[in-house]
């Protein structure tokens, strides 16, 4: 567990070993915020090698999480479903795109609808790879055409090449 207060910024090989790492799921075939958080999970799950009798509590972590007073749905069509499971070794990632127009409320602060995920989980809120990472992400999200440009997204080197540019 690698819990720390530091506010050191994510640099780039460490990021783009997170990047490398997430598995992409194109066309969610979900309709709710619950089955997508467990589409994206089932896909970091098997991509890690974890498993799966610890998915349904996960998901209903991240649901319970996301869903709560703090929810994480961002703006525009993007949601980031996160939650904390105690002694987990390392931050998972996952993002899930759901494509032919489909959207699910998860509660975003403009009201839209999403249809981008990055689902993450780790030990804690205080856990210093996901803070980097929560950090770099949104600053690589600041750009007008980045939601459309994800929505795009159709493999692991796609979204690397994606995000290597930010």
């Amino acid at each position: 567990m690698n819990d720390t207060k530091e506010d050191i910024p994510m640099g780039d090989a460490e990021w783009q070993k997170v990047v490398k790492s997430i598995p992409v799921v194109c066309d969610i075939t979900e309709t709710t915020a619950e089955g997508v958080v467990r589409q994206v999970l089932k896909a970091v799950f098997e991509k890690n090698g974890l498993p799966m009798d610890n998915l349904d509590a996960m998901v209903s972590t991240v649901i319970a999480h996301s869903l709560g007073d703090i929810s994480f749905a961002a703006m525009h069509g993007l949601a980031i479903p996160h939650g904390y499971v105690s002694g987990l070794e390392k931050m998972l990632v996952g993002i899930g795109i759901l494509r032919h127009g489909c959207s699910i409320d998860f509660n975003a602060i403009d009201g839209s609808k999403s249809h981008i995920f990055f689902v993450i989980v780790c030990s804690s809120h205080n856990h210093s790879e996901y803070r980097k990472f929560l950090a770099r992400l949104c600053r690589s999200l600041i750009s007008d055409d980045m939601v459309s440009r994800l929505a795009s997204v159709s493999t692991c080197n796609d979204l690397v090449a994606l995000l290597s540019s930010h």
